[in-house]
């Protein structure tokens, strides 16, 4: 799905080999159940959903789709060789109504109505099959569209084919859909689409399909779509308002609240549940502390005063605009903040999957324990107990929520990734003792360290520190994959937090240079000259000796 990109995912020390598909999963025919699933808040109809299978919601920026149904354990069909379908059933609608707008994302602040758009918003069930559907490619009817013959309500039906696109290399096999589409209004259409080989055993599941679409019935609608938070009195409340509704047409997912966060999740491990809140709410202490709200109040100030002085809208110092990454061909210029960024972070949303499968179902980027996606405003992890372990999950949640935190008073300005996934990883090593965090190693990225730095492979920082995120993700000519990046990025954060009156050969001009590099880029939006301030003077020789013997 495109809005993956947009993610900051926390990327698991060791790399898993396609963990989408290691796991072993027996065929499990869809069967209609006795569980009806239903929408009376804005669209007004129910139908019957697959036995046992669970309800994955949609990410705020899926602005079609209602939620999908999948079977648990990430149960797929094998399709010959190393080709599987993951079997999954959609509900998508299609508004075209005055007011429309289903995502909940806010198209309002800078960049979000493009990146909704080009999340896709379909007009039709034809526009969304060629690009909408997150399984197969190649989509093409293979039926003539055909009335629903005994559905309670107008409806039409058809079949899709395409190519599977799981599996290794290239091969990749047929599948098709069962797509059946419900007229409610002149305005509004929603559609059923179910997903399974394109064999002989295809019948079985084109009938289940046609059974679930047969059951499909209308509903009085007897809430209020709530409207997208406008932060202009208590966007709390407007929050709190939008995510019950949320919930209420979710089954399996639960609203959950703290004083600074909302969370929602299937997860039925109570204990996890509340021990997460604790963390969350604690780990902020610690960010509020080392990233204090009233700094960010004071920069957006100040850089609002600046743009009122006077200017003619060309913003000479490359600032990036609140909310965007900076960009050579944008109006860097930034808007004055409307409403205290203080209140906005009290809305923080964290989502809790039950499973890794799940995740991954929600949208999760394979290889990966959360991310958080600020143009969604959404968090989202899984208990990783087992594969990784809960303490990894720990970890995750302290990086992601770094994230997460800075969003809402430095907004998306895009710093280096060394310092950006540095800083997560430095908080994710963070020790949790009676209810409170204390700094200490992330033990995994210390341990990945020592594997680069012994064999000498490590970066010479002069150079780490001006890397794109593209280099640090893994594409470079020194063939350092992502995670041991992400560990020489952790070792430099660490070392300028802690290695003051620690380290041997320590200067008193290090000390400021996470401060200056933060403020410089704040106030230019210029990625070269926020690391020429920081390490303005900077012994390299002198200082990569003393941080190579801090990090051992």
């Amino acid at each position: 799905m495109s809005i993956l990109r947009l993610a900051c995912a926390a990327l698991i020390s060791t790399l898993l080999v396609a963990p989408s598909l290691a796991r072993s999963a027996p065929l499990q025919e869809p069967k209609i159940g006795s569980v009806w699933y239903e929408e009376n808040v804005d669209l007004g109809f129910r139908v019957k959903s697959p036995k046992d299978w669970d309800f994955i919601p949609p990410s705020p920026l899926d602005a079609n789709l209602v939620g999908k149904y999948a079977p648990p354990n990430g149960t797929y069909v094998s399709l010959g060789g190393s080709a599987v379908v993951f079997l999954s059933v959609w509900l998508v609608e299609f508004d075209r109504r005055a007011a429309a707008g289903k995502s909940d994302a806010d198209t309002s602040k800078p960049g979000m109505k493009e990146m909704v758009l080009e999340a896709g918003t379909a007009k039709d069930l034809e526009a969304w099959m060629s690009g909408g559907i997150d399984e197969g490619s190649g989509w093409h009817r293979t039926e003539e569209i055909k009335p629903l013959k005994g559905a309670g309500v107008p409806a039409k039906w058809t079949i899709y084919e395409g190519q599977s696109t799981n599996g290794s290399g290239t091969d990749r096999k047929p599948v098709r859909c069962y797509a059946a589409t419900f007229e409610l209004s002149p305005e509004v259409d929603v559609a059923l689409v179910g997903i399974g080989p394109a064999d002989g055993k295809w019948r079985v599941y084109e009938k289940a399909f046609e059974t679930m679409a047969k059951s499909f019935q209308r509903m009085q609608v007897v809430g209020t779509k709530a409207a997208p938070t406008t932060g202009t009195e208590d966007p709390r409340a407007e929050k709190r308002a939008r995510l019950q509704a949320d919930v209420a047409k979710s089954p399996g997912w639960t609203l959950y609240e703290t004083p600074n966060y909302f969370l929602i999740s299937s997860y039925n491990d109570k204990q996890f549940i509340e021990e997460l809140k604790v963390r969350l709410e604690s780990i902020r202490a610690v960010f509020e502390k080392d990233y204090p709200p009233s700094k960010a109040r004071h920069i957006k100030v100040a850089m609002a005063e600046e743009e009122d002085g006077g200017d003619d809208g060309d913003d000479e110092d490359g600032k990036p605009a609140e909310g965007e990454e900076p960009s050579d061909d944008e109006d860097h210029s930034v808007a004055p903040t409307t409403i205290d960024p203080l209140l906005l972070s009290r809305c923080s949303v964290v989502r809790v999957c039950k499973d890794r499968d799940q995740y991954i179902q929600y949208g999760g980027p394979p290889g990966t324990g959360g991310y958080w996606l600020s143009i969604a405003e959404e968090l989202v992890v899984f208990d990783d107990k087992a594969v990784q372990g809960t303490a990894a999950t720990w970890g995750t949640l302290n990086h992601e929520a770094f994230h997460q935190y800075i969003f809402y008073f430095y907004g998306a300005i895009a710093p280096h990734s060394w310092y950006n996934e540095g800083t997560g990883d430095y908080y994710s090593g963070f020790e949790f003792k009676n209810g409170k965090f204390k700094a200490g190693p992330s033990i995994g990225r210390k341990s990945n360290l020592k594997d680069i730095t012994s064999q000498g492979r490590h970066v010479p920082l002069q150079e780490f520190v001006r890397w794109s995120k593209s280099k640090y993700y893994g594409q470079n000519d020194r063939k350092l994959q992502g995670y041991e990046c992400y560990a020489q990025g952790w070792s430099l954060i660490w070392f300028l937090r802690t290695g003051q009156g620690n380290a041997k050969g320590w200067q008193k001009s290090w000390s400021g240079i996470l401060d200056r590099y933060l403020e410089t880029l704040l106030d230019t939006g210029d990625l070269d000259k926020a690391v020429d301030k920081a390490f303005e003077g900077i012994d390299w020789k002198a200082f990569e000796s003393s941080w190579l013997d801090y990090i051992g």
